[in-house]
């Protein structure tokens, strides 16, 4: 006689659906769980409200305040670098490689026209023909090259023209008496910054208390590949005959006039664990409220503040991270 069914045990493909709708409530469960968990504690003070945190006397000794100020930024990029010769040795010798490519061109095609003219009389061979011939295209992609090379070096085609009909080495100027010339080597995502005329100052380790100024004379064509590089020749004012070529220098460029703009300190910016910007601000050095704050440059420890203060304002510049520690702790039971 057979049992009922609600006596018979289970199959293996039974036990192993219960299982697994086990294991689904309990995943499930768990992913409840996990998207309960509160924010941070500073996050959530504030989406209620600006946090706000008072000190007693002694907590207030370990904060400094000072009110937000102007402060002038400079627009610059510094680089190192190093006093150059009055003439770029590397120029010169491709100006001259040039020029001798030009003068061996202009001769072998000089031979190739006669061997022609030879040949329609049966004066040479047609060997010494295909000579002159292969003589000739030889310094004419020798010419080229050469070329390239100049162009490298930030010579124009225009130039490069003038020079070999000249046959002389291109006139280049003198610069100013008492002045020298210094070379900077740029990273090359900063070069669309970079332009002639841009004012220069150069410090350099022989004469720590000086400082030399000068302008950007010129901008090499390529690009260093393996530094990502590229050349920044500047004209610096040196009436002393003081720089020296192979002199190691400090070239900082100024891109643009500098700029006053409201600032505070580096140490009075917190960034907070979502990626704001924040500042602690006061009127009575007891109570603070944090302010999420916009920042622009930064220079010599200052930060410049785009939004969120005003000038004037009492601002904590020292110790901000107390107070934000402060906040972000975990309440006490």
């Amino acid at each position: 006689m057979s049992l009922p069914f609600s006596s018979r045990r289970p199959s293996a493909a039974g036990a192993l659906g219960v299982a697994l709708l086990a294991g689904a409530a309990a995943l499930s469960g768990c992913a409840r769980t996990s998207a309960q968990v509160p924010p941070p504690p500073a996050a959530a003070a504030r989406a209620a409200g600006p946090p706000a945190v008072d000190l007693s006397a002694s907590q207030a000794q370990s904060v400094r305040i000072a009110p937000a100020g102007m402060y002038r930024f400079r627009i610059e990029r510094t680089e190192l670098g190093s006093v150059a010769f009055p003439e770029d040795p590397a120029i010169v010798q491709a100006e001259s490689t040039v020029l001798g490519a030009a003068a061996t061109l202009e001769l072998t095609r000089r031979e190739l026209q006669r061997a022609r003219l030879l040949h329609d009389t049966q004066g040479v061979s047609t060997r010494e023909l295909e000579q002159a011939t292969a003589d000739e295209q030889t310094a004419a992609a020798a010419l080229d090259a050469a070329r390239v090379a100049l162009h490298a070096l930030g010579t124009s085609d225009a130039q490069i023209d003038r020079m070999i009909a000249a046959g002389r080495l291109e006139a280049r100027p003198a610069g100013r008496a008492g002045s020298q010339w210094v070379e900077a080597s740029v990273f090359e995502a900063d070069m669309p910054l970079i332009h002639p005329g841009e004012p220069v100052r150069v410090a350099v380790t022989a004469y720590p208390d000086g400082t030399f100024t000068g302008k950007v004379h010129g901008i090499y064509a390529t690009v260093d590949p393996n530094l990502h590089r590229q050349t920044v020749r500047c004209e610096v004012a040196d009436p002393a005959h003081e720089l020296r070529p192979g002199m190691l220098a400090t070239v900082t460029i100024e891109l643009r006039p500098p700029m006053d703009a409201l600032a505070i300190p580096a140490d009075g910016v917190v960034r907070e664990g979502d990626g704001t910007l924040t500042a602690w601000v006061t009127s009575d050095g007891r109570h603070f409220t944090q302010r999420i704050i916009e920042t622009g440059l930064r220079e010599d420890g200052e930060v410049q503040i785009l939004g969120g203060l005003r000038r004037g304002e009492r601002v904590v510049t020292r110790g901000a991270i107390y107070l934000d520690n402060m906040i972000n702790a975990a309440p006490s039971d």
